[in-house]
């Protein structure tokens, strides 16, 4: 009998028997680990792309949020500017009413501060020679008088009472005034400037209304 018909001894079945059964446990644990994977994949794979998406996202409104900020503070810098510039451009240049005065001595014990200034005539409605005063009431020269006044000595002509208005002169007046609350009592000395009106010449702020 050759050796090539041989029958397989019973070693070498067993051996055989072992082979196969190690194939099918590595067989068996390859297709448990790419089961293990597979899950993986399906459980835990999917999530890396949304939480990307989602990252980007949020960085995106984020920036569409911080841009519309910035937009806004622009704009709103750019309306303040804006506005300041108008205001510039409307508002008028503030006029310095207040003339510059120079306190003199007074020997009168009523008196508690007399000044001089640089006031200007007042204007006047008046044409022609200016001869005498007209101290009537509602005259051109009463109410010329009383608006020069109020500029002197900063008593509105609607909150004033005219304690005296007299002859001080050629041309010359002198006006005793104070607030109706009688808080600030001032005398006033004015002139007659042709074709410019009634000038304050000197203001005496007084103690006490005096008995003219």
């Amino acid at each position: 009998m050759s050796e090539n018909n041989q029958k397989p001894t019973r070693q070498e079945l067993h051996r055989n028997h072992k082979r196969n059964n190690l194939l099918v446990v590595v067989g068996i644990i390859a297709a448990a680990f790419l089961g293990l994977v597979l899950l993986y994949n399906i459980f835990y794979g999917n999530d890396e792309t949304p939480s990307i998406a989602a990252n980007n996202q949020t960085n995106s409104q984020n920036r569409i949020i911080t841009e519309s900020d910035d937009s806004s503070k622009t704009s709103d810098s750019a309306k303040d500017s804006s506005e300041k510039e108008q205001s510039s451009d409307t508002e008028e240049p503030e006029e310095d009413d207040e003339a510059e005065t120079k306190e003199v001595p007074s020997t009168d014990e009523n008196v508690a501060k007399a000044y001089t200034g640089d006031w200007e005539p007042i204007g006047t409605s008046q044409t022609g020679e200016h001869s005498a005063t007209d101290y009537t009431d509602g005259s051109a020269d009463r109410i010329e008088i009383k608006q020069a006044v109020a500029a002197a000595t900063g008593i509105s002509a609607d909150n004033m009472i005219e304690w005296w208005i007299g002859n001080a002169g050629d041309q010359q007046v002198t006006a005793t005034v104070s607030d109706t609350q009688k808080e600030k009592i001032a005398r006033v000395q004015l002139k007659w400037v042709d074709g410019e009106g009634w000038q304050v010449t000197l203001v005496e702020e007084l103690n006490e209304i005096p008995n003219n």
